[in-house]
């Protein structure tokens, strides 16, 4: 497996099937590892979580999953939800999913700016990122919603129709984008909202969620 980074009870793997301008990722070096090797090293974290670039382009990230829970770890797997199947192949091993959206489901252009997709992709992963939420939430498994806040590509009626696309989830994550610069980097002319701005958003994603979590300047739940 191709890794950027592994060790306190998280792995942060390289590679990824878009080309999110804001990505940090893309540019990290990132080095082959046994996941057996990997596994080892987190033993005894009661919690994993599995995220980086993305990690279902990895033909050995279902050997991973399964090295972690035999160690009797609960996993965490953060998926851009582009390859629904393997969404699926990783349900016998996963606690919870974590969701990025990307822009407006209804805008493809914005959606398309933000993955680096043509607009016909674009339409296409908006498709396979739904049918992952799915698959994930009928086989019971908790949701967390991790949406970057930028204005140029959101507002509040935008945010509240796209949750109401996606339901009832168990949490939100709201994040204020690029007030962490080890979370994303500059593009275009998008700017940092206010932290008022990324509030709002989360107030409206009370509606959907069971808990609501805002990072930016502050961090704080609703």
């Amino acid at each position: 497996m191709r890794v950027i980074s592994y060790g306190g009870c998280r792995v942060d793997v390289g590679l990824c099937n878009l080309r999110c301008p804001y990505c940090v990722h893309l540019s990290e070096e990132t080095e082959e590892v046994d996941v057996e090797r990997i596994a080892r090293a987190l033993k005894g974290c009661r919690h994993v979580y599995v995220g980086g670039a993305e990690p279902t382009v990895h033909g050995d990230l279902v050997d991973l999953l399964r090295l972690l829970k035999e160690n009797g770890s609960e996993v965490t797997l953060k998926t851009n939800g582009l390859l629904p199947r393997r969404v699926e192949e990783t349900l016998p091993f996963v606690d919870r999913y974590v969701f990025e959206l990307k822009g407006d489901f209804d805008d493809v252009r914005s959606v398309a700016l933000l993955s680096g997709l043509s607009e016909e992709r674009a339409r296409r992963y908006v498709e396979s990122l739904m049918k992952s939420i799915e698959i994930a939430r009928s086989a019971g498994k908790k949701i967390r919603i991790w949406f970057r806040a930028i204005p140029e590509y959101i507002d509040e009626n935008r945010f509240r129709k796209m949750m109401g696309r996606i339901g009832k989830v168990d949490e939100v994550l709201v994040y204020q984008f690029l007030s962490k610069p080890e979370w994303d980097k500059p593009f275009d002319d998008a700017e940092m909202p206010s932290y008022e701005f990324v509030r709002r958003l989360g107030e409206i994603a009370r509606e959907y969620a069971d808990r609501v979590i805002i990072v930016g300047e502050r961090r704080e739940e609703l």
